[in-house]
């Protein structure tokens, strides 16, 4: 194998790692988001309240014509005695991850007791701890007339 045959595999080989690295990075991302999901329809208050960094944030969008109204609240468990669920458009999630920050943006499906409710797109915020990813901050739009059921 000459130099030039063995710096090219060199090359290769650290851009597929890379590659890899950020594809982990990416999945991990996606299972915190997904686990969000499923502690919020299992309703396990205390795996949910772990996903997330101290006073971590959720904004809701609603839109006013040609403004918004923004309610704010920390993130936490919710004490609602109705079935919760959320669907994610899958094939439409964007992950993108620099080093210790990632974002998350998709559009979701949410219903009530096996009832639509409304859709929207929402955007995770995610910051890398040594305990793994926590969800900062949660921002979503709130949406009925536009929905695909």
């Amino acid at each position: 194998m000459n130099h030039n045959q063995r710096l090219f595999t060199i090359l290769f080989v650290a851009i597929i790692s890379a590659n890899c690295i950020a594809q982990d990075s990416k999945q991990e991302v996606l299972n915190v988001v997904n686990t969000f999901f499923k502690t919020m329809q299992e309703k396990d208050s205390i795996a949910f309240n772990n996903l997330f960094l101290k006073n971590a944030y959720a904004y809701s969008i609603r839109g006013q014509g040609d403004s918004a109204r923004v309610k704010s609240s920390i993130l936490k468990a919710s004490n609602s005695e109705n079935i919760l669920e959320e669907r994610l458009s899958e094939e439409e999630i964007t992950i993108h991850v620099n080093k210790n920050v990632a974002a998350v943006w998709a559009p979701y499906d949410f219903w009530i007791d096996d009832k639509h409710s409304h859709c929207g797109y929402e955007v995770f915020t995610l910051i890398k701890k040594k305990a793994g990813w926590k969800i900062a901050s949660l921002t979503y739009s709130v949406e009925q007339d536009t929905c695909n059921k």
